[in-house]
């Protein structure tokens, strides 16, 4: 079959990263790419484990003469995310991708490409094949799940690794001069409350936040915008404290992950005083806009008076208030060592009524200190008792923080500087990486990140720079030898 990638270099690892293309390998179907891997390392006789998880583990004995040189590991999953365009007939479940090259990108008709982190599969399957080139014992690691919340990485069971020092292969940057060099942890709670309800009584209003720009809790944290659920409480809590407030309804959000950009209230207020309830909301409302014209300059603000059935008894109201209005939101602290580096932050991202009549809030804290991940629990679930709320800890990642005495990190960024004749950059992700996970498991873990160039991931107009999987395949192979020197 003629490759896409035919005269562009290197031949192994496109051929590779071709190969791949044809299996399908969304979140939690990643048994066929796990065959692939185990079919390759077999007919090789390479050293290999499977794990119920899909996650997969191939050992290779060092080139000859380097046999004493402590191993790498290196790293990156095996699913991707699955998006196409509206008429674009792909089926993810069976269908290969339709690789094309375009002005030196490999993309994919019509839906996303798979480089994230499909590269770094290329990349271990052509180094475990290849044999004319110097490296140290390697052992690569295939993690699935990644894109669904690391589940593969929190499922691996280390023992069979030996190697102290990993080049993981996901760093989430777009250039390939760009190194990730810390990643947060994290760790989502689930709040719950009883809810009973009574006869209304007073006047119906219906309050609406809509144009927030929202946006992922790890991506945009830094860039001071509003959430809508906690705007919300505190319009409501300022009418709260001029009269009597009960609330009908309140809700909003979608994700634990995502900023919220859309709430929707419906309170009773005294009758005779509606009128002042409506101006105080307006008020602030328009105060609000004032403070987010940078970042939300699309926040809008309605009400209006509605009828209404039945409210929550007042006690629970007001705790569920309390609650979302005392909820910590946003960046907590930054890094002393690192400029712009968040450390840690929380995201109340969801709040609806379930159909058992429970009251439900999502959260998700973020942070890269342990003990700041910590202090933020212990608060949260302080303050869930005082409100009647049950605090349940969900799904946790653990961190990766900033080492900056990385030996690993000093040589591939020297090997970088050496080939191409510019710095590499390092920069910070506040969202969780499988970096954070393994350094859970392997404490002592020195860890490096490397990958080409890319765009658009998780969109159709994924894409990777040709040329610049090339100079890190190289770079790669540079550092190999100078692990080895």
């Amino acid at each position: 079959m003629n490759k896409v990638t035919k005269g562009y270099e290197p031949a192994d690892a496109l051929g590779f990263f071709e190969d791949i293309s044809a299996i399908p390998r969304a979140s939690r179907c990643e048994s066929a790419i796990a065959d692939y891997i185990c079919d390759f390392a077999e007919k090789r006789g390479l050293w290999y484990r499977r794990d119920e998880a899909n996650n997969v583990i191939v050992k290779k004995p060092a080139s000859k003469g380097c046999e004493h040189v402590p191993p790498i590991m290196l790293q990156g999953h095996t699913d991707m995310v699955c998006v196409k365009l509206p008429d674009c007939d792909h089926d993810f479940d069976r269908d290969p991708l339709k690789l094309e090259i375009e002005d030196g990108w490999l993309t994919a008709k019509g839906t996303t490409l798979g480089a994230d982190d499909g590269m770094a599969v290329a990349y271990m399957l052509a180094f475990l094949d290849k044999e004319d080139y110097v490296h140290p014992p390697l052992e690569c690691v295939f993690t699935s799940m990644e894109e669904i919340g690391l589940l593969g990485a929190a499922a691996l069971d280390v023992s069979d690794l030996s190697a102290r020092r990993m080049i993981n292969m996901d760093g989430g940057s777009s250039q390939d001069y760009m190194s990730v060099v810390s990643s947060a942890g994290g760790q989502v709670y689930d709040f719950y409350r009883s809810c009973e309800y009574t006869e209304a009584e007073g006047q119906g209003l219906a309050f609406s936040i809509r144009g927030l720009l929202g946006g992922h809790s790890a991506i945009a944290m830094n860039q001071g915008r509003g959430n809508a659920l906690k705007l919300m409480a505190r319009i409501l809590t300022a009418i709260a404290s001029e009269m009597k407030l009960d609330i009908a309804s309140f809700a909003g959000g979608m994700k634990m992950n995502a900023i919220v950009s859309d709430a929707d209230a419906v309170v009773l207020v005294p009758a005779d005083r509606s009128r002042e309830a409506i101006d105080i909301a307006k008020e602030l409302a328009a105060q609000i806009k004032d403070e987010l014209s940078v970042s939300d300059p699309g926040f809008s603000f309605s009400i209006s008076e509605t009828s209404v059935d039945r409210m929550m008894k007042h006690e629970i109201g007001q705790s569920l208030l309390q609650f979302i209005e005392l909820l910590p939101d946003g960046i907590h602290c930054m890094s002393q060592e690192i400029k712009d580096m968040i450390i840690c932050s929380s995201n109340v991202g969801v709040l609806e009524l379930l159909p058992d009549g429970r009251i439900h809030v999502l959260d998700c804290i973020r942070s890269t200190s342990e003990s700041q991940k910590k202090a933020i629990s212990d608060r949260y679930e302080m303050l869930a008792a005082l409100c009647g709320f049950e605090a349940v800890k969900g799904t946790s990642f653990g961190a990766w923080a900033y080492d900056p005495k990385s030996e690993l990190r000093s040589i591939c960024s020297g090997a970088y500087k050496e080939m191409f004749g510019r710095d590499m950059e390092f920069t910070v992700s506040h969202g969780g990486l499988e970096c954070g996970e393994l350094r859970t498991k392997i404490p002592d873990l020195d860890i490096a990140c490397m990958c080409p160039t890319a765009r658009g991931a998780h969109t159709t107009d994924e894409g990777l720079d040709l040329a610049s999987f090339k100079r890190m395949y190289d770079c790669l192979l540079k550092v190999f030898e100078k692990l080895c020197a």
